[in-house]
């Protein structure tokens, strides 16, 4: 894909864009080659809910074992090359992968987080490239809020607690906790400027792992979902520490 200049601007100052058309069917069969490999050979990470059921929910990352297929995937498709070219960045690293399933179209949705709250570094060269294998409707996207990854950087959601995704995952910081999003967007559904798009099949959202992020449930008339993610990062990032006191 040619990166052009209105792509760099839009990622670099909203913190998410869609490239459309990133994968044409033999490069998206390839992508789901190094997905389907994930799933047959997943981590001890790896959780499954409802297993052999019609609404089964899968997810794993970060897979060391599979690292050297989803490199090679990356280099066959010049992955590296796309994202070194979006940052005019003279290296790029692969950080990890992360791999969903949702089926069934009751899931919801995935609770607002950035992902630089549970890694201790920092920067504006983090990314992930989010790649589902179906059509997806706007509404089942991932949402971003425009912009996140320039400002506050909030504590992680515990996601021990369902009624409360703003529920602290450090207790020893001063990183505040993370706004109800949802809660506020149902008083006032401008109270929060939220990017979401319509992805056709081949396309990728793809995002500063900074920014807040969450969303993504199936429903009963987009019930199954698969989805891979790619994370980079490049020379511009920083070692911060994290918090003490997880938890």
């Amino acid at each position: 894909m040619q990166v052009t200049e209105q792509m760099k601007l839009d990622l670099a100052r909203d913190g998410a864009i869609v490239a459309r058309g990133l994968f044409s069917p033999e490069r998206l069969r390839r992508m789901r080659e190094a997905f389907d490999y994930g799933i047959a050979h997943p981590s001890p990470k790896h959780g499954y809910v409802f297993k052999g059921t019609p609404d089964e929910h899968f997810n794993d990352y970060g897979n060391i074992a599979n690292r050297d297929v989803h490199i090679a995937t990356i280099k066959a498709l010049a992955l590296d090359e796309f994202v070194a070219s979006l940052w005019d960045s003279e290296h790029v690293w692969f950080k990890g992968e992360e791999i969903f399933i949702k089926k069934g179209g009751r899931a919801g949705r995935s609770p607002w987080h950035q992902d630089n709250s549970y890694t201790p570094v920092s920067g504006p060269q983090m990314l992930n490239i989010w790649t589902c294998f179906e059509k997806i409707p706007r509404k089942n996207v991932l949402e971003v809020v425009r912009g996140s990854h320039l400002g506050i950087q909030y504590n992680g959601t515990s996601y021990a607690d369902a009624g409360n995704h703003t529920t602290p995952l450090w207790t020893n910081t001063d990183w505040p906790n993370l706004p109800d999003i949802e809660g506020e967007r149902a008083k006032d559904p401008a109270s929060w400027d939220v990017l979401s798009w319509d992805l056709e099949l081949g396309d990728a959202l793809v995002f500063h792992s900074g920014s807040l992020h969450g969303g993504a449930p199936v429903t009963p008339d987009c019930p199954d979902r698969h989805t891979l993610v790619y994370r980079f990062f490049g020379d511009k990032l920083f070692y911060r520490p994290l918090p003490a006191g997880g938890g």
